[in-house]
């Protein structure tokens, strides 16, 4: 099938500047959503249910899968995708986006960013630490028409230690911790999120950390209150002490140390899931490099190449003053990589998250390309998926909800012109998106 490249958004450059946003499509969907939605006879991609693997047929009625089955009475007034010969799984979950765009200058717009994530085939996005007055203003913006954007959980801000890693709620004992957890509840904040990191493993002037009790305290109280609560710990004493304390995920993977046994049977112990953010991490053996990846990775041409030529200009090899010693977190890529390969084989829950927004995590090919990344670690394509599909929908208690192709779930699916078991990178040859009912063609935004 001919293939056209996605829109490329218009850039504007000073003469030393970073350009501002990452390119991506306006996401309008091809139909209505007010009839059935027929899909036929694409192989199915999902481990989580029976008969994965064969053609089946899916009818979609007010945005949710009604059946699944080979054969299925087709409404007369249905709309029709003939699938044969493509292949069928869940929509795809990056559940660690800070809807930015990746660059080094100001001016996101959170969700027009999320919205650009639908070509890319994400049809939920967790955003763990949206500040301040920007929380409400993106939730209403959201509420105006939430079919228009991926299925989105929000925490409003995080918490950090004073002169810590990262700005937000900087509690000072146990009781103002709970205090602060009660009042995101009332908010409507989907989870709690803490910084537990001293930034060890890339700056020579380590933080200040989040006292211990007052993490533990931040993480019962969200608890009592029936929210999540995930930690941000990449060095492995501390985030020994976050499963200690019975965080539900650990939303980046271990670059300090080799993980340990013992740290291991604690996170099976507490149902602890695991997050590598493998995409941000690499951005530490260089810009330039990390360029070079994404442009060899963009099959179809979906990013302007200004973006890439940005990060290979000579000003931003440096990174940032305070991170003095991302030469020391390159170097210990291969301990990150083995880390989420042997919690991954021993049960561990894993889950996909990109951390977009930092510098070189472009929205959406930021998530293909963490796929591609856990295969390369060791993981199967089957356990990459996972992750980014049922795990990443348990991680929020929402399984129920999103994360398979079985009656009774969201309609949050991806076709594909190419088997990903095969090559994870198939993941890249999208046919069509469903979201909501509405059947979004990549070749359409251009």
């Amino acid at each position: 099938m001919q293939r056209m490249s996605l829109k490329r958004a218009s850039f504007h450059f000073a003469a030393l500047s970073i350009l501002a946003a990452v390119t991506a499509a306006e996401t309008t969907p091809q139909d209505s959503t007010e009839a059935p939605l027929v899909i036929l006879g694409a192989r199915l991609v999902d481990t989580s249910v029976a008969g994965s693997g064969e053609p089946v047929t899916v009818l979609v009625q007010d945005q949710i899968i009604h059946a699944v089955a080979g054969e299925v009475e087709i409404p007369s007034d249905a709309r029709v995708i003939d699938a044969r010969g493509k292949y069928l799984l869940p929509g795809l979950a990056d559940m660690h986006n800070h809807l930015r765009s990746g660059t080094f200058l100001p001016g996101d717009k959170p969700a027009e960013i999320l919205q650009q994530m639908l070509p890319w085939g994400i049809t939920t996005v967790f955003d763990p630490a949206v500040h301040g007055a920007a929380y409400q203003l993106l939730r209403d913006e959201i509420g105006k028409d939430p079919d228009a954007y991926p299925r989105v959980f929000l925490t409003a801000g995080l918490f950090t230690a004073p002169k810590g890693w990262g700005r937000g709620h900087q509690p000072l004992s146990a009781a103002e911790g709970r205090t602060v957890v009660q009042s995101m509840q009332a908010s409507g904040s989907d989870a709690v999120k803490l910084m537990y990191d001293d930034m060890s493993w890339a700056t020579t002037r380590p933080f200040a950390v989040l006292d211990r009790a007052v993490m533990a305290a931040i993480i019962d109280e969200a608890h009592r209150l029936g929210m999540k609560a995930f930690v941000h710990a990449p060095v492995l004493e501390l985030a020994a002490e976050a499963v200690e304390a019975n965080v539900d995920c650990l939303l980046h993977g271990i670059i300090s140390d080799p993980v340990s046994p013992e740290f291991i049977e604690s996170m099976l112990e507490h149902g602890t899931c695991y997050m590598s953010t493998l995409t941000m991490f690499h951005t530490n053996a260089g810009y330039a490099a990390w360029a070079d990846r994404l442009e060899e990775f963009d099959k179809y041409e979906q990013l302007d190449p200004a973006i890439l030529d940005a990060f290979r200009l000579p000003a931003v090899q440096g990174g940032t003053a305070r991170l003095d010693n991302t030469a020391y977190a390159a170097r210990q890529l291969p301990v990150l990589r083995e880390n989420l390969l042997r919690v991954a084989n021993a049960g561990v829950p894993i889950v996909i998250g990109t951390d977009t927004g930092i510098p070189g995590v472009l929205p959406g090919i930021a998530l293909q390309l963490e796929l591609v990344m856990h295969v390369d670690a060791g993981l199967s394509p089957r356990q990459a998926l996972n992750a980014a599909t049922r795990n990443a929908a348990a991680m929020l208690d929402q399984a129920s909800v999103f994360g398979s192709i079985e009656p009774g779930l969201a309609a949050d699916i991806l076709i594909l012109d190419a088997n990903p078991l095969e090559d994870i990178r198939n993941i890249r040859d999208i046919y069509r998106v469903i979201h909501a009912g509405r059947v979004y063609d990549p070749e359409l935004a251009r």
